[in-house]
């Protein structure tokens, strides 16, 4: 069974219904009749209600029927539920509306996600063409090369591979074998579903094997890609600011986790007390501080060429503010003016414009909040001090996580809502997430008294909630203004403001969910 959709775009305020020629009836089945219907509804009101059924038909229609409007509406619509749980939904639908834009988005998404990704049933689904894309990027988020080889052993052994395999030997050209481990060679050297695919895999192992030795000569042919990727596992980059110079100065060194005890400084730049630093990608965006009084000053550290260039200015000035990065944006909240006057004010800098945007402000100022942001583009605020107190408030935000949609950011009403508050009140803490999970930790006390606690939230999964908090077992030392990091299910404690503040410290997460016990190693 079929049905006629007949849509005109008027010259008044939207579309209308009109007869047209033969030529411009599109017949469509029943399976797109609420997409139908709803193209219908905005021919008569210019509204549109986008839902995940009828997104796909209502793309579909607006691409034939060339409305233009209704293909941006369904667009952000998929920017709005791009995640893992729908990566593969918004990718095929991307593809199918030819929505260059957001088929980047997906790509990167998967490629920043790699690790959660391969885990995902929408995994073994991925086409060929879109493997080869993710694993091409040095910035793949892996932490060794054997991740790789794994992943693509089990997209191989995947039933829905049977087809469409021709370009597996491009895709096994983008591994990096000269650091794969022996483990990982011989374990896919023996798979038999990708000897079934390619049969002269054998051959193309041996050639890499002969390549691995000569992968850093350009002038030799490689049988693979040999740009090295920036592995998660054990290169972290620290920024510190040594407090007893008289001009203060920022070292930047490479940290190699797996030997604790060594690090290498790559330089060394002015710098300015009590600014927040951000990564974004592979720059370092430092922001605000004072010297000597709170400035608006943003400068952007490029880690492979080691320069640093000014950005735009922040409106207001803003001493020991609170920064993030969400998704393609920065957001900065609070801190002190140079009249010494507390922020309740935020801001979204985007990085790729190299603009800035005025968010809602809180309900409460003060400098010295933790501050981290989730996948989903919720953004929280931890603690802080008001200049009378020191808070427990958590407060919540949502932001939309791509630049694309950077004119929505701010747009919810209300902006700020309330959670849990946390169990003790802290300034100058550091918090991360690891594993969905938000760690706070250290800070200064309502006494004055440095912290060595350590707390969670678990974040609520729709909006109606407020989340709850749980205590684990205290750092080995006290610490306040100093890094919390997470990295391989691990917390790291880097430095402190107050005496020794030069110590590292690891913790091991809970093996067993719900537990409180956070053992330190």
């Amino acid at each position: 069974m079929s049905f006629y959709v007949i849509v005109q775009k008027g010259s008044s305020c939207g579309p209308t219904l009109a007869c047209f020629q033969r030529s411009h009836i599109f017949t469509y089945t029943l399976t797109t009749g609420r997409a139908a219907l709803a193209i219908i509804d905005y021919a008569y009101t210019g509204k549109l209600e986008i839902a995940m059924d009828t997104v796909e038909g209502i793309l579909c229609l607006a691409n034939d029927l060339m409305l233009g409007t209704v293909s941006k509406w369904c667009e952000e619509f998929l920017y709005s539920i791009l995640n893992l749980d729908h990566i593969h939904f918004v990718w095929d639908l991307a593809r199918m509306g030819n929505l260059s834009s957001l088929i980047r988005d997906c790509i990167r998404k998967m490629q920043e996600t790699f690790q959660d990704f391969i885990c995902r049933d929408s995994f073994a689904k991925l086409s060929l063409d879109a493997l080869i894309q993710v694993v091409q990027s040095e910035s793949l988020n892996v932490q060794t090369e054997d991740q790789v080889v794994l992943a693509i052993s089990q997209w191989t052994g995947s039933l829905k591979h049977t087809d469409g395999t021709e370009r597996l030997p491009d895709l096994l050209r983008e591994v990096r074998w000269n650091a794969v481990s022996n483990e990982a060679w011989q374990r896919i050297a023996g798979d038999e579903n990708v000897i079934k695919l390619f049969p002269h895999f054998s051959d193309y192992m041996k050639a890499c094997k002969a390549g691995c030795g000569k992968a850093n000569d350009p002038l030799i042919p490689c049988p693979f890609n040999r740009k090295a990727r920036c592995y998660n596992k054990n290169i972290t980059l620290l920024i510190g600011l040594d407090n007893h110079q008289n001009q203060p100065e920022y070292t930047f060194a490479l940290h190699d986790v797996s030997k604790p005890r060594e690090s290498k400084i790559i330089c060394k730049m002015p710098g300015r007390k009590y600014a927040s630093a951000v990564a974004f990608r592979d720059k370092v965006v430092i922001i605000g501080g004072y010297k000597p009084r709170a400035s608006n000053t943003v400068m952007i550290f490029d880690l492979p060429t080691r320069r640093s260039k000014p950005a735009a200015p922040m409106k207001f000035s803003r001493t020991e503010c609170s920064a993030v990065r969400c998704g393609d944006f920065i957001i900065v909240f609070g801190g002190k003016d140079h009249y010494w006057n507390h922020h309740a004010s935020c801001e979204l800098f985007r990085p790729l414009k190299n603009e800035w945007k005025q968010l809602p402000s809180s309900q409460t100022a003060r400098r010295g909040a933790a501050m981290v942001s989730l996948e989903d583009g919720r953004v929280l605020l931890l603690g802080g001090d008001t200049g009378d107190t020191i808070l427990t408030l958590v407060e919540c935000a949502t932001l939309p996580t791509d630049d694309w949609r950077a004119n929505t950011a701010g747009t919810y009403n209300p902006f700020w809502r309330r959670l849990t508050p946390m169990h003790e009140a802290r300034m100058a803490a550091s918090a991360c997430v690891l594993n969905g999970r938000i760690f706070v930790a250290g800070g200064v006390s309502r006494h004055n008294e440095i912290l060595q606690s350590v707390e969670y939230f678990v974040p609520p999964k729709d909006e109606k909630a407020i989340g709850f908090w749980t205590v684990v077992q205290w750092m080995n030392q006290k610490r306040d203004t100093f890094t919390l990091l997470a990295l391989e299910n691990r917390l790291y404690a880097f430095g402190a403001d107050s005496f020794p503040g030069n110590t590292v410290e690891c913790f091991g997460t809970p093996d067993v969910k719900g537990t409180n016990n956070l053992p330190a190693t």
